[in-house]
């Protein structure tokens, strides 16, 4: 018998609002979550400007002892997230088989934060170029053997799903995914199949990044990416407006409950939407650069529509990645008109990222949950900062304003660095 998934539950830690609600008000009223920087100083630095998840207060509690010293600022915002979007679900876990339950998630590498450095260590390091990087490394194996270990544990990627297992005693799959900015993506992907292949009921799915730090931001500017407009942060990210100049670093976490559907029907769950494809490729181009042709995304979409069994004609929205580079905005245009062909030009496509700023591992979670509340309440959300038409970027990407409209099948694209796409389909779940 088929086994169909849907989504019982969501929660949401993002630059709009530390819950589902607070973030789903901030789209679509294109409000914007990007500021100056505040959890390091960055007066030096070429680019002062980041959405960060702000007033946050973690619950070091429902950490367990042993693994407190191990888990960072994204960790907690796993932690944070999984508790909303399990509440929001109305599930007790204690009362389901943990056997049946997994753990599949996107999520950053620990090290990429210097906070415990800049306990310990002179404050020259903090200053040093992303080339130099390896040097703070280096130094720390020579000083402290110990600390080195335990820095080392917490750069592995795969701590938030170990602690969330370990939190909440799930005996299941425990799944991680490291593809940048379609971590999560592809960590919803993978928790779509185990479902559908009888290997869990419930699965805890998506993705957390903190990555607003020196290192990060010190290599993403050198690699030309980042936008330098300090002078007006909130206008700062402009996907597929033709004066863009770079993404806005962020940081947040999404998380989604994932169920089987009669699972979810017995205990009379509240459904948001049905997940019904997902499709992953490759670019096979560059490291960084987006392929000008399109491909590599255009083969993601095409595999999420036929694993979704519906034709491109019945999607009604997309959620583009849309991180506002010159060149994937251009990309990822070719690659909906590829797919969509003369219906691209009818589709409304918009950039969560003109709000939210990126938040790379997290981004494909937290634009999936926007893509889904957008299915469930007929509402596209706006492309914010979208004032001057790029030429080469000539769809409908709902500039300014939120729109009312029925949407009944939706699209969220999350295409990586490295050329690692993944895409995802959510329709409103009719029986």
């Amino acid at each position: 018998m088929e086994r169909r998934v849907v989504i019982t539950g969501m929660g949401a830690m993002t630059p709009l609002g530390n819950s589902l609600e607070t973030t789903w008000q901030g789209i679509i009223n294109g409000r914007s979550g990007v500021d100056y920087i505040t959890v390091f100083n960055a007066s030096t630095f070429p680019v002062k400007i980041a959405a960060e998840v702000k007033n946050f207060t973690p619950d070091l509690a429902a950490v367990p002892q042993n693994m407190q010293l191990l888990t960072g600022r994204s960790a907690l915002f796993s932690l944070e997230t999984s508790k909303m979007a399990l509440m929001d679900a109305g599930l007790d876990l204690t009362r389901e088989n943990p056997n049946r339950i997994g753990i599949s998630l996107g999520g950053d590498e620990e090290y990429q934060r210097f906070s415990m450095l800049n306990e310990i260590y002179d404050q020259r390091f903090i200053h040093r170029s992303f080339i130099e990087g390896l040097d703070v490394y280096i130094e720390m194996l020579q000083h402290s053997s110990a600390l080195a270990r335990l820095w080392s544990y917490r750069k592995k990627t795969d701590i938030s799903s170990k602690l969330l297992s370990i939190v909440y005693n799930t005996k299941g799959p425990v799944e991680s995914s490291h593809t940048a900015c379609s971590s999560s993506g592809h960590a919803i992907g993978k928790a779509k199949r185990l479902i559908e292949n009888a290997d869990c009921d419930i699965i805890i799915a998506g993705g957390h990044c903190s990555m607003v730090s020196e290192f990060s931001v010190a290599g993403f500017h050198l690699l030309g990416t980042l936008s330098t407009r300090n002078d007006a942060p909130q206008r700062a990210s402009r996907p597929f407006d033709l004066d863009r100049d770079g993404f806005i670093i962020g940081e947040g976490a999404g998380m989604l409950i994932l169920e089987e559907l009669r699972h979810a029907q017995n205990r009379g769950a509240r459904i948001y939407a049905e997940l019904l494809g997902y499709g992953s490729s490759s670019n096979a181009y560059r490291l960084t650069d987006t392929p000008p042709d399109g491909r590599g995304g255009d083969i993601a979409m095409v595999r999420a529509l036929k694993d979704a069994r519906t034709d491109a004609s019945a999607v009604d929205y997309i959620n583009a990645h849309g991180t506002a580079t010159m060149l994937n905005d251009r990309s990822e245009t070719l690659s909906i008109k590829k797919v969509f062909r003369d219906k691209a030009y009818g589709i409304p496509v918009s950039s969560s990222k003109s709000m939210l700023g990126h938040l790379v591992n997290a981004s494909s979670a937290v634009e999936l949950i926007i893509t889904t509340m957008a299915v469930k309440e007929n509402i596209t959300p706006p492309t914010i900062n979208l004032e001057k038409a790029d030429p080469q970027c000539d769809l409908d990407y709902v500039p300014g304003t939120a729109r009312e409209q029925e949407i009944s099948i939706a699209l969220s694209n999350s295409f990586a660095f490295g050329g690692q796409n993944a895409s995802l389909v959510v329709a409103k779940f009719r029986g």
